[in-house]
């Protein structure tokens, strides 16, 4: 990697310094598919640094316009690309992802999915039923149904509420840490991080669907619309792992179109 790529990547693997410790964040990634190869196993620091660097670049490098300098534009700042600077695709994350799952017990589970569970059923529904008004053009429908909602400014301006899929979004996020999460964790799992990341990228393509929308862009919308799809339904598959019935039932696929 070159000295540039080495500077660029600097935040990332400091936080990767800052956690267990550098050679653990290699043996994690190592586990999974996103493995970095026999460079993870180089012998020194600079050469685990340069590898990552490596693989970060090979991606596409970092995602400082869309998600910031410190992800701090993100929905969740604490994700897989904020430890390690990789975007996993949703093919990889369903196909490819078989580390045994993190261990949360079956109460906890249960607590967080009877709290957001309604909400994501009904967010996913929601969301699948949002492609017939992008096939119809329904810009002003589109662009309510992705509403971010606003703080209110005291007696002046009401606070004015994100709409279902916004906060359905947010709701995935909150599940996965029941789901994928126990209180006992002394960090967040490979797996949390993993579910925060597609939950991101989900929102960000709600982003780029009102975007579509505002320019009457139909072709943009419905691309923005499967990608989005292709990550909420990769979260659907990791986060079904730990829902047994027990916990509940598991949540169904987006149909894609």
């Amino acid at each position: 990697a070159s000295n540039d790529m080495r500077v660029s990547v600097g935040p990332v693997l400091r936080r990767l310094d800052a956690t267990a410790g550098i050679a653990a964040v290699f043996v994690a990634i190592a586990t999974t598919p996103f493995s970095l190869g026999r460079a993870a196993w180089a012998e020194t620091d600079l050469e685990r640094r340069d590898a990552l660097a490596a693989q970060i670049e090979k991606r596409g490098g970092l995602d400082t316009e869309r998600r910031g300098q410190f992800n701090e534009k993100a929905l969740f700042q604490e994700d897989f690309y904020y430890k390690y600077g990789l975007r996993p695709r949703p093919e990889e994350v369903q196909n490819k992802f078989n580390a045994e799952m993190p261990y949360s017990p079956v109460a906890r589970r249960y607590n967080g999915y009877s709290k957001y569970g309604s909400r994501i059923r009904n967010g996913i529904t929601t969301y699948a039923s949002l492609r017939k008004d992008i096939d119809e053009a329904n810009w002003q429908g589109v662009k309510e149904a992705l509403q971010k909602g606003s703080k209110g400014q005291g007696d002046a301006v009401k606070p004015v509420p994100p709409s279902e899929l916004r906060s359905f979004a947010r709701a995935l996020g909150l599940v996965s840490n029941s789901l994928l999460q126990s209180e006992n964790d002394s960090s967040t799992t490979a797996a949390n991080l993993l579910a925060r990341h597609l939950v991101n990228e989900a929102y960000f393509a709600m982003d780029d669907i009102e975007a579509a929308a505002a320019a009457s862009d139909k072709a943009a919308a419905v691309a923005a619309w499967q990608a989005g799809a292709e990550y909420i339904n990769a979260f659907i598959g990791l986060v079904n792992r730990n829902i047994t019935p027990k916990v509940g039932d598991q949540f169904e696929f987006i149909v894609l179109g």
